[in-house]
């Protein structure tokens, strides 16, 4: 398996009491898999997503990436393992502002060397059809254009997993369609998929669909119900 969660487990103090944003959280995401998990906002999917690409260190738990912990690692090291291991997708993008759409594929080079690396990021902008964009800044990108920027820039070192946190939620119909047929593509090649939504639409795309909610994985048939609802 690519991924493994065990018992993962994060909460916050709010005010007076302490939340349980994700509560004893395990699962598996096997090679090729793409895996949705569903629940409405606030119930620990982004909390969840943060901890499995190595950017929230849980309070308990173990988040394995083809066997490694990176919370066992050092700062730098758990730096350079997410550079390779990992590919993120996020609903707000996080371009660079100042950067053009080429130089904002090759971001990722910036942490480790890759031999052709504009070569590459011409290439997988010219596949999200954004070849002739390649020198504007995301201020002259429409909302799609930007995402599947985003896209390219996740894929730039070939990761192991892709995580995608609410990818469609500000997309129209077939830039969705663009980045879920993306996803899937991702999987089909080898790769594994984590992408946490509310959206009924984007969870049609998986090929797996859990629910979550107030910070737990629910069973198959609430998760059923969350779907359809």
């Amino acid at each position: 398996m690519l991924l493994e969660l065990i018992e993962l487990s994060k909460s916050y103090k709010s005010s007076a009491k302490r939340v349980q944003a994700v509560d004893g959280i395990s699962l598996t995401v096997d090679t090729g898999e793409f895996l949705a998990i569903k629940g409405p906002s606030g119930c620990g999917k982004s909390t969840l997503l943060l901890m499995v690409g190595g950017l929230l260190r849980p309070d308990s738990g173990r988040v394995l990436i083809e066997g490694t912990d990176p919370y066992a690692l050092s700062n730098d090291q758990r730096a350079r393992f997410r550079s390779t291991h990992l590919g993120f997708v996020f609903q707000q993008f996080h371009l660079v502002p100042y950067l053009n759409v080429l130089d904002n594929v090759l971001t990722p080079a910036l942490a480790t060397s890759c031999p052709q690396s504009k070569e590459r990021a011409i290439e997988l902008a010219s596949h999200f059809g954004l070849e002739h964009r390649l020198h504007h800044t995301p201020a002259e990108l429409s909302t799609g254009e930007k995402q599947r920027v985003a896209l390219a820039r996740a894929l730039f070192h070939q990761p192991k997993v892709l995580l995608a946190d609410e990818p469609t939620g500000n997309l129209d119909s077939e830039n969705s369609e663009i980045v879920l047929n993306a996803l899937n593509q991702f999987a089909k090649d080898g790769g594994c998929v984590l992408m946490v939504t509310h959206d009924d639409q984007a969870v049609k795309s998986a090929q797996r669909v859990l629910g979550i909610k107030e910070g737990r994985l629910i069973p198959n048939e609430e998760t059923e119900a969350l779907i359809t609802s």
